[in-house]
């Protein structure tokens, strides 16, 4: 099997383990709360808390992985994220007390934030600019069926042994890896001296702004997963639904992902064009969004249904991190790329902490988070214009500082 293919089977599965792993705690959040001692009453607020700080860990570990990526190479920073997450995740099984689970949630969020850029830099860098696009869907739109497999377990699986999985999981990638060799794009310009640099990337305001914006043309995504789905047991009540178990609402929301990500990401390839194909996802997020705002959903289904049409709309994640590979010099690719989609995730850290607010000064659960959406959207369709295209571009270039 050809390296590049290789590279692309055990990224798309180092990926599923991640998000297999990121969404156990929205799935056992009310189950394990409870176990450990909360009332119903304050599962909302203390589970927020521990979701924000796994949510942070992402932002601080992208950061981390990301100069690890550049300044000691891909298959380096996969190993690292890997084996910690392994290791925490078996912990979280062990867990005592909601202030221990926090702190471990954190670690796990900071470890789980260098799996998905990592992955999407070495395969870039390895692939033809015609065929890049398709092997980075496949990647990402099959590791995102690591949240259904969870969902599922969801259902079955005590809440403990579910961690254990997860960390099982984990160990049995990290033999995998051991056959992944180096991006020869990496190894081509290992020699300058300033890769990964974070004060140098984010000194750079032509840098940051084109990072800035990436971030808002991939939040919508996080809107979805991080309220309307992870908070679909307190939303659908406040709207007169039966309650609606988080897992069965992220089935549905990450069925919406998985085709989202195969359509946009085949779309940008047909089109030939990246910001054609984010453009059309924000626009048509914008239209649902602004249609069930006119419809509430009337029933269950009627909801769940909803989780998966925004969905497939809003899911252009996969052309927005391949679109960010492109922009970036290999010295600061991984930088770039890996802390790009734990940005994006941590934006969710806002949206969470408007619901909550928002929640507390009963305000209405349904309305706050589709009003987001569609602010969000919007602002992105504008931000767009200010990017090139750059479907087909050579990823062997650096950044000049």
């Amino acid at each position: 099997m050809q390296n590049k293919y290789f590279a692309v089977f055990v990224g798309a599965l180092g990926y599923f383990v991640d998000l297999f792993d990121i969404v156990l705690f929205n799935i056992y959040r009310v189950d394990s709360l409870k176990e450990l001692g909360l009332s119903e009453e304050v599962v909302m607020t203390e589970g927020s808390k521990i979701l924000n700080a796994q949510l942070i860990g992402l932002l601080l570990g992208g950061i981390f992985f990301g100069v690890m990526g550049d300044k000691f190479g891909r298959k380096a920073a996969l190993f690292a994220t890997i084996f910690t997450y392994s290791v925490t995740t078996a912990l979280c099984g062990l867990v005592t007390d909601v202030n221990s689970y926090l702190l471990l949630r954190l670690i796990c969020g900071i470890a789980l934030a260098g799996e998905l850029g990592a992955a999407v830099t070495l395969v870039t860098e390895q692939f033809s600019p015609k065929n890049r696009g398709w092997a980075t869907t496949i990647l990402t739109a099959f590791g995102i069926s690591g949240v259904i497999l969870a969902a599922i377990i969801g259902h079955f699986l005590y809440w403990r042994h579910a961690y254990f999985l997860g960390a099982a999981l984990g160990f049995a990638l990290l033999f995998l890896r051991l056959r992944v060799k180096e991006s020869d794009t990496y190894l081509q310009f290992k020699h300058l001296e300033h890769r990964g640099d974070f004060i140098k990337f984010f000194s750079s305001k032509k840098r940051l702004g084109k990072f800035l914006i990436f971030i808002a043309l991939g939040m919508s995504v996080w809107i979805i997963s991080g309220v309307l789905a992870s908070f679909s047991y307190e939303i659908s009540a406040f709207i007169g639904l039966e309650r609606i178990p988080v897992a069965t609402a992220l089935i549905f929301s990450n069925t919406g992902l998985i085709l989202g990500d195969f359509f946009w990401g085949a779309a940008s390839q047909i089109l030939k064009s990246r910001k054609k194909a984010i453009f059309l996802s924000l626009l048509m997020t914008i239209i649902l969004a602004v249609f069930y705002l006119i419809n509430p959903p009337a029933s269950k289904l009627g909801y769940l249904l909803m989780l998966t049409f925004i969905a497939i709309a809003a899911t252009n994640w996969v052309v927005v991190i391949t679109s960010c590979a492109e922009h970036f010099g290999t010295n600061y690719r991984a930088l770039a790329t890996t802390s790009l989609p734990n940005f994006i995730r941590g934006s969710a850290v806002v949206f969470i902490e408007i619901f909550k607010q928002a929640s507390l000064a009963d305000y209405n659960k349904f309305v706050v988070p589709m009003l987001c959406l569609i602010i969000s959207s919007s602002v992105a369709i504008l931000l767009l214009k200010l990017i090139p295209e750059t479907f087909g571009k050579t990823m062997e270039f650096v950044e000049e500082d």
